[in-house]
């Protein structure tokens, strides 16, 4: 598409979805509007739309769909004023006699977040003793009776098929409420139908992209999807969402800040993709730019805190703290970041207060769950950080970071086959975080499965190795380590050692170095090599808690060699250390 339509198009879009009150969509469609580069001034201002406060729209309703709008206009703007004041009841039973495709829209949207409203006015306490199963929004059953009352009634008139693009913000509702009612494949279907007739609906890929669980989900959704530039924003952002962070992604980005160089939710998207490849320099820096060009934007705001909580840079965290409260105290971006501030001070009790109090203002807001299930880590509650996580794998399934912490917390238990299928979720969404293989290594150990703990650790050792081009690749020392303890288990001393081996002969001093320096110089004592064991016994006896362990090895050592009248015991020119 040429400039001037991808400035038009999005004009529009976000003005409809300003009509029909789908407040992010039209914010995120303006901000993206915004950002395009400038275009000349026209030399005529362009002709307002009779029926609307807007501009003519590309392609304009159908002459019968424009007649109804302008006769229910005075009715649509009361009904409009309700909403903007929280009166869905009210707007909803002012239009609930209209009949044009945007007033219909509004109306049943209407009636839905009235069900919304009364279900968090019923709401226990986050977490309370009252808080069990969810409170339901009795209204979205209706709703949804009444929407495929009106498609089958377009069945009827054989207008399926030929639906215009005022008719795609029903089947996005119906969507919705499909997604809500827990049927994900009608939804989809839904939604696909919606995103085929309006592509520029934004909300509508939103959506679509929350029930998109895996990387191959979104390979068999994808082709499904008019080629369109929505689109590519899409794909991108649900490619973030599934911690994909590789160059093919980063190229992407790129390609698209070619049309869109000032977007800032572009930037943010880059941010995230450092922050999953957890390289939270370039992340931090890219997230002060955002916050210098504009101090008061909110979103994603949780992140650049997980960021600096991860890099204790405490001041820095106080003053975002500072600017978020100044900005909007009763933002869940604004709590979470105030919460991470009061973690990092080691204030758990605090911390918790303010993730709770970002849940109260959105049940959903998921880094709010996975943060408190963290403190409640820390605060040694268990119980308590279960539930928690459980919470915010409900509200979204690819948050790995929750599949980890229940994983954590049923190891804790010492309820091992709880702990797996947690770390093995965890595992699937994040196949190269070592973190995750090597939790399923520690679970298979307690389990005394050692050849699955083993393919466990070695798929950690893959996911840790960072090769650069001819050099050998570093391994983890630890992980090292007990693949040498697994060995042991099976009976296969000659592997162990081979892995211990690889472990002393790391670069980094770690304590698990240490342990495989002792391992290995019991095992050279066993079979004899008693010249290798004393090196690398004597290695041990300047301090570490090995040193008496490795004092005693020593003075069997000096035994043994003084029965074979081999004193003084010297080996490589070093005199063996005694107590």
């Amino acid at each position: 598409m040429d400039t001037q339509s991808i400035h038009t198009a999005l004009m529009v879009a976000s003005q409809k979805c300003s009509e029909r009150c789908l407040y992010q969509s039209a914010k995120w469609l303006a901000e993206a509007f915004n950002s395009l580069p400038k275009l000349d001034p026209p030399s005529k201002p362009p002709s307002s739309y009779p029926f609307t406060t807007t501009f003519h729209p590309p392609v304009a309703p159908s002459p019968k769909e424009a007649q109804l709008e302008f006769t229910e206009l005075p009715t649509y703007l009361l009904a409009k004023a309700y909403f903007d004041c929280r009166e869905f009841d009210r707007c909803f039973s002012t239009l609930k006699d209209c009949k044009s495709s945007k007033s219909r829209f509004l109306c049943h949207y209407a009636r839905y977040m009235a069900g919304e409203k009364r279900k968090e006015e019923e709401m226990e306490m986050v977490l309370g003793p009252l808080d069990g199963a969810p409170t339901p929004n009795r209204e979205i059953l209706p709703v949804i009776n009444s929407l495929e009352a009106i498609f089958n009634q377009w069945k009827k008139e054989g207008k399926i098929g030929r639906e215009k693009e005022e008719d795609s913000w029903l089947y996005y509702l119906h969507g919705i409420l499909l997604a809500k009612h827990g049927n994900e494949a009608k939804a989809k279907e839904a939604f696909e139908k919606s995103i085929r007739i309006y592509p520029w609906n934004w909300g509508a890929w939103v959506e679509l992209g929350h029930l998109i669980g895996t990387l191959e989900e979104l390979c068999e959704e994808a082709p499904k999807l008019p080629d369109h530039l929505i689109k590519k924003i899409w794909h991108l952002q649900t490619t973030v969402e599934l911690y994909q962070s590789s160059d093919v992604v980063h190229h992407e980005l790129t390609q698209l800040e070619i049309t869109f160089p000032n977007m800032p939710f572009l930037k943010t998207q880059r941010a995230l993709l450092y922050y999953h490849a957890r390289d939270f320099e370039e992340a931090e820096q890219v997230f002060d730019t955002l916050l210098k060009g504009d101090p008061h934007r909110l979103d994603a705001l949780d992140h650049y805190s997980n960021i600096l909580y991860v890099m204790e840079r405490r001041p820095k965290l106080a003053f975002l703290a500072q600017l978020a409260t100044s900005t909007d105290r009763f933002r869940p971006e604004t709590c979470c970041v105030v919460g991470n501030y009061y973690s990092l001070k080691s204030e758990h009790e605090k911390a918790v207060m303010y993730f709770r109090r970002a849940l109260t203002l959105d049940r959903s807001f998921l880094s709010a769950w996975t943060l408190m299930g963290h403190e409640y880590v820390e605060m040694k509650n268990t119980h308590a950080a279960i539930e928690a996580y459980r919470r915010a794998v409900d509200v979204n399934r690819k948050d790995y970071r929750a599949w980890y912490g229940l994983g954590l917390s049923y190891e804790v238990l010492e309820m091992h086959y709880y702990a797996l299928f947690y770390f093995q979720r965890a595992a699937s969404l994040r196949p190269y975080d070592a973190q995750m293989w090597q939790a399923m290594g520690s679970c298979f150990d307690h389990m005394n499965r050692p050849q699955e703990a083993i393919k466990a650790y070695k798929r950690a050792l893959v996911a840790s190795s960072h090769t650069t081009p001819g050099e050998r690749g570093s391994f983890d020392p630890t992980t090292l380590y007990s693949i040498g303890l697994m060995y042991e288990k099976t009976d296969n001393p000659k592997e162990a050692a081979k892995y211990m081996d690889m472990c002393v002969n790391e670069d980094v001093e770690t304590p698990a170095t240490n342990k495989a320096k002792m391992w290995l110089a019991r095992w050279e004592f066993g079979n004899g090599n008693w010249k290798r064991a004393g090196e690398l016994a004597n290695e041990l006896c300047q301090d570490g808690p090995e040193i008496e362990e490795a004092k005693a090895l020593v003075r069997d050592l000096r035994a043994r060699m003084e029965a074979y009248h081999t004193s003084p015991l010297r080996l490589n020119n070093q005199t063996l250390l005694v107590a």
